[in-house]
């Protein structure tokens, strides 16, 4: 049997207030597809819904064919505090120091850059979630 996260719903106090930052996080690695949702209480009712009458995106996810339906969501939860876990995002290595240059723009917050034993960009959303973006290297 193999084990793998299908996906992550982020839980936040403000949709509006990340969702731009979330379309640009998105769009960057490469998740193209948006949908929108409405949730009913507790997040136990999906319902597809339209840009204007919603209050999560239900997923961000790759548009291509034949690449992992590895996603995200954004729900708003008008009680929802910041997560204290840190969710994280693999991209190259290479590519690190670019992400540290454009995550200002994007609206991200408290920047830091992992050590040389753990490349990776550490940095919280408009609303304070912790996130990552982080090189796995192979084990010795």
């Amino acid at each position: 049997m193999s084990l793998a996260i299908d996906h992550v719903d982020m839980r936040v106090a403000a949709l509006g207030a990340v969702e731009r930052f979330y379309d640009a996080f998105a769009e960057r690695l490469g998740l193209t597809e948006k949908r929108y949702s409405k949730v009913g209480f507790g997040g136990s009712s999906w319902e597809e819904g339209s840009p204007d009458d919603y209050n999560a995106v239900e997923y961000y996810a790759p548009r291509e064919p034949g690449r992992a339906r590895l996603f995200f969501g954004v729900i708003e939860e008008v009680d929802a505090q910041p997560a204290k876990s840190r969710v994280a995002f693999t991209v190259a290595e290479e590519q690190l120091e670019e992400w540290a240059r454009v995550l200002p723009g994007m609206g991200a917050r408290e920047i830091e850059l992992g050590d040389p034993s753990y490349p990776a960009v550490f940095f919280t959303d408009p609303l304070g979630t912790r996130l990552e973006v982080c090189a796995r290297r192979p084990a010795p």
